[in-house]
């Protein structure tokens, strides 16, 4: 998810994109994604974990999220980590309590301190480490949830770019040069030791909007719960 404390200073070009993706997308996305996701978890708790729900929220952006999920149901409980410093004005806000820095690569929590690693719109960003940053969820949880995005050749990766652009550039967020193909991913997370337990794809987060429906075609998004 896109942070606000990725960027000190936001340029016109930057504030436009951002007043743009809100109007047009970001809250209804993050509503229904949350519901989502809330619905996974509620899944695996139900599963296999018999007492609360403890999660963590890599890449964790603006908090929106973890917040959400958190919010429907007493029983799940989570922190986030991402790689930027907060603020000062944000330390001691509601929002913001659960939040920590990490350095992008070893997450700072002891083997198994959670039930379920949460990467929602994270891992495309970061191919470099992904097998790291996987492998290092794999110690600290017991599952997985991503959320994330599959390329079918040429056309879909310029549609996620420029999906990346509106939703991203504006925040300071690098824009990737490719993303996961189905058996690509495949191949990631078996190389990492993980299962796949189950996956949602597609998923249909932009009903509401015919435009960004048509384009931003259902299949490109899924979610996959990891064991």
């Amino acid at each position: 998810m896109s942070s606000p404390l990725a960027k000190d200073k936001k340029n016109f070009l930057d504030r436009m994109l951002i007043s743009f993706h809100r109007n047009v997308s970001h809250g209804n996305r993050v509503e229904l994604l949350s519901k989502l996701l809330y619905k996974e978890m509620r899944f695996l708790k139900e599963k296999d974990i018999k007492e609360s729900l403890f999660f963590l929220d890599v890449g964790c952006g603006d908090m929106t999220i973890g917040n959400s999920i958190a919010e429907m149901d007493t029983d799940i409980h989570f922190k986030g980590i991402d790689i930027h410093q907060i603020t000062d004005d944000l330390k001691n806000s509601e929002k913001w309590k659960n939040y920590s820095c990490f350095d992008g690569k070893t997450i700072p929590f002891a083997d198994n301190s959670f039930d379920v690693v949460l990467f929602s719109d994270v891992l495309h960003h970061d191919f470099d480490n992904i097998e790291r940053l996987l492998t290092e969820a794999k110690r600290v949880s017991k599952y997985i949830v991503i959320k994330d995005h599959f390329e079918y050749g040429f056309l879909s990766r310029k549609i996620l770019q420029l999906a990346d652009i509106v939703g991203n550039y504006g925040y300071g967020i690098s824009i990737p040069k490719k993303y996961m193909s189905k058996n690509s991913f495949l191949k990631l997370i078996s190389a990492c030791g993980l299962k796949e337990v189950r996956r949602m794809c597609p998923i249909h987060l932009y009903d509401h909007n015919l435009l960004v429906k048509t384009v931003f075609r259902p299949k490109y998004q899924f979610i996959s719960i990891l064991k």
